[in-house]
């Protein structure tokens, strides 16, 4: 039986820094990151959707 289902990979921090903030993964290891889920779960994937979300608060920007 099929089920819906969904897997979010959020950017994760690779350094803590005081004064500018957290620095986070680039897109291109985030990729990566999720590419290497779906090979180890076996996941067919039907479809994608990103969010991009650009500096602090509720402003994002969503593309399909």
């Amino acid at each position: 039986m099929a089920k819906i289902a969904y897997e979010d990979f959020e950017r994760q921090v690779v350094q803590h820094h005081m004064i500018r903030g957290n620095v986070y993964e680039n897109g291109a290891a985030l990729v990566e990151r999720a590419n290497l889920w779906i090979t180890e779960h076996g996941v067919d994937v039907l479809n994608v959707e990103s969010l991009s979300t650009f500096g602090a608060g509720d402003d994002t920007s969503v593309s399909h």
